[in-house]
This record gives C-alpha cells, structure tokens and sequence, in this order.
C-alpha cells in the first residue's frame, strides 16, 4: 500500500480540472483595457452562452448543491446582463434563482463553499446594481448576512494586506473594505494570479488594469477555450492539497519535501 501510494505522489504532474461559471464570468466582466468598448475577454460571454444546464443554471452538471448552482448562475447572469447579450439565457438562469433561492438552508454547512458567504452578499449587491430582479429580502439569506458580517468584522485589514492567506480568494467579495492595491500585488503570486485563482485576479485587473493579472488571466482563457477554472495552474493546489491531508508524513518525507520545494517556487 506504502508504494502505491508513494508511485501516486511521484506521477502527480497535473490532471484533468473543469472550467469555473463563476470565475469566467468574473473575467466576462472585465472592459477593453485600452478605453475601448466592449469586453477585454469576449470569448468568456461565448463560453458562458454555450454551457448553460437544461434547468437554466450554470455549474456542475453532475452534482447538485445548491450554494455551487446559485452562486455559479447569478455571477453567470450578471456578465449577461452587464453586456445586454443572450437575454433569454439570462432570464432562464434568473428563474431558476427565484426557484431554488429558499432552498439554501438544504445543504449541509459541511459542503459550505470556501467564501461563499461574503461572496453571494456581494453579487446581489451587483445584481441589483443593474436592475436584476432577485429575491435580496428572501429570509433564508438574512443567515447569509450575518455570517458575511461576522466575517467581516473578524478581518484586519493588516493580516490581509501583509501575507498570503486564503482571504487573498475571496478579494472579488470584499469591495468595501478600501483595499490598498499597491500593498496587495507585493502578494501577487509569480504568475500573475492571488493565489492561482481567476476570479480575484479578474477583479484586481479590473481595478488596476494591472498587467501581470492581464497576462495571467489571457494564458488561462486561452488554454481552456474561453473558461477558466477556480485554480490554474492545478499542479500547485493539487500538491498543497495532498500535503494537507495525506497523513502517514513519516512515509513520505521526501515526497512531501519535493512538494513543499515546488510550493516555494511558484
């Protein structure tokens, strides 16, 4: 068993990672950096188009979880909405968040997707923005709040600004925390990205039309066909994730050194 899993850890050189609703559509809201009009990423509108599920949501196709379809759907509406294009598409997407908007007490607070509670606050803030009629005073989303609130109020902006944490993920969810930018891209991962991830890097570009995010961000479009995925490249989460959870370290010190030593680099 031992070897098994240690020719396992050794084959690990990427894998196979589906495209994120969610982030494409961060990046679908991206302007013409040059003072154009029109979308930086046209061809995120076009993948957003073509992937919309039969019921109208957008997200994984193959399990359902409420908080994944709501969040995937209204970030995917509101790139729709913003450029005026694909308004049946739109409307669908917005019908199916009227319908299963009361169900997100159903899933489990285990399976709670990373950010989602300052997230979702932010995108209904940004639907209402631009007229989209969305359900903002449903009861169960007074939850929701709370728990945005409680989060809130736990950051100090100068662990945020300082080092590299998980709330580097979730910077698309906290417009109104005054973020200083010159203090954050001292954060910017190598490639370009906060944290190998397309959605607040999306939004830092949007803010700064900072070029590194720019350039991160075309690699990824381009590579998968017009989406992205919540991380890219996979090989750094993928290497992260198994070192966190694998256990057993003292089978595996060298894998987990190896590991750790690309962690570092990237």
């Amino acid at each position: 068993m031992i070897d098994t899993i240690r020719a396992a850890l050794r084959s690990v050189a990427g894998s196979d990672i589906s495209v994120s609703p969610y982030d494409t559509a961060w990046i679908a809201l991206v302007r013409k950096l040059d003072g154009g009009e029109g979308l930086q990423f046209p061809s995120c509108i076009e993948w957003i188009a073509k992937n919309q599920l039969p019921d109208g949501s957008w997200g994984d196709g193959a399990f359902f979880l409420v908080q994944d379809r709501l969040i995937n759907t209204l970030a995917c509406i509101i790139a729709l909405k913003t450029w005026n294009v694909h308004s049946d598409k739109c409307n669908k997407g917005l019908s199916f968040i009227h319908e299963n908007i009361r169900r997100l007490p159903e899933d489990d607070e285990n399976w709670m997707l990373a950010g989602f509670e300052t997230i979702f606050p932010t995108l209904l803030e940004m639907a209402k923005d631009i007229c989209l009629d969305i359900p903002c005073d449903e009861p169960t989303l007074q939850d929701i709040y709370a728990k945005r609130d409680l989060k809130l109020a736990k950051i100090t902006k100068e662990l945020l600004h300082s080092v590299p944490t998980a709330l580097l993920l979730s910077l698309e969810g906290m417009p109104d925390l005054d973020l200083d930018w010159d203090r954050l891209f001292k954060l910017q991962s190598p490639d370009g990205s906060f944290l190998s991830s397309a959605a607040p890097t999306a939004y830092a570009l949007m803010q700064t039309g900072n070029k590194k995010c720019l350039e991160y961000l075309t690699d990824s479009v381009n590579t998968f066909n017009g989406g992205a995925p919540f991380t890219y490249p996979m090989e750094l989460y993928e290497r992260l994730w198994v070192v966190d959870r694998l256990g057993l370290s003292s089978y595996f010190r060298s894998e987990i050194d190896s590991y750790l030593d690309y962690a570092y680099r990237h």
